[in-house]
C-alpha cells in the first residue's frame, strides 16, 4: 500500500508539472509588503466578481481525467500497482469506477485549494493594476456589456476550445505526415516514404 500511495503522489507531482512546462514561465509577481491594502481589496472584490471558482471548475473538470489516466498508467508500471489494478478489473466495471473515484478525489482536492487560488490571483491583479484601474475593470465587468461578456465567456470559451480541437487535429495529423517525412530522409537518408 505504501507503494501505490508513493506512486499516486509522484504522479500527482508531475501532472501538476504538466500544465506549468508546456508554457514559458510567467514572470513573478508579487505584491510588495507595502501595496495599499484598498489595492488588494478592489482586486480580491475584482476576482469575485470575475466568478474564477467557475473557472477552475470548468478547466480541472477537462483535466481530471487526464489525472485519473496518468494514475492509472503509472500504477501498471509498478507491481503492487498491477496487482491493484487486477483486483479492480476482476470486478464489475471496477477500472471505470476507480477512474471515477480518482477524478472526483483530484477534483475535491483542488477545490479546497481555490482560496488559496483566489488570494494569489488577487495579488496578482493587486500588483499589475492600480487601485483605479481595478476598480474601472470592475464597474465594466458590473455594467451590461460586462455582465454580459462574463455570463457568456464560458461558452464562447467552449466554442473556441472546439474549434482549436479541430485545428489542432488538422495540424496534428498534417505535422505527423510531414516529421515522419522528414525523419525517413534527414535521419534514416532514405527518400521513400515508409509505409504507416
Amino acid at each position: 500500500m505504501k507503494r501505490i500511495v508513493a506512486t499516486l503522489a509522484s504522479v500527482a507531482t508531475l501532472f501538476s508539472a504538466i500544465p506549468a512546462a508546456a508554457q514559458k514561465a510567467p514572470p513573478t509577481v508579487t505584491v510588495a509588503p507595502d501595496t495599499d491594502p484598498a489595492r488588494v481589496a478592489a482586486a480580491t472584490r475584482l476576482i469575485a466578481l470575475m466568478h474564477l471558482d467557475a473557472t477552475l471548475d470548468r478547466l480541472f473538470a477537462q483535466l481530471t481525467p487526464v489525472f485519473a489516466q496518468g494514475v492509472i498508467g503509472a500504477l501498471s508500471g509498478d507491481e503492487s500497482g498491477r496487482t491493484l489494478l487486477a483486483a479492480l478489473d476482476a470486478k464489475p466495471d471496477g477500472r471505470e469506477r476507480f477512474s471515477a473515484i480518482l477524478s472526483q478525489e483530484y477534483l475535491a482536492s483542488i477545490r479546497r485549494r481555490y482560496p488559496e487560488i483566489e488570494r494569489g490571483a488577487a495579488a496578482e491583479y493587486a500588483a499589475a493594476f492600480t487601485r483605479e484601474e481595478l476598480e474601472a475593470i470592475a464597474a465594466f465587468y458590473s455594467s451590461g456589456a460586462g455582465a454580459k461578456l462574463l455570463r457568456l465567456q464560458p461558452e464562447l470559451q467552449q466554442r473556441m476550445s472546439a474549434r482549436g480541437q479541430g485545428l489542432g487535429r488538422v495540424a496534428g495529423a498534417e505535422a505527423g505526415e510531414r516529421a515522419v517525412t522528414r525523419a525517413t530522409r534527414e535521419i534514416l537518408g532514405r527518400t521513400d516514404r515508409p509505409a504507416t
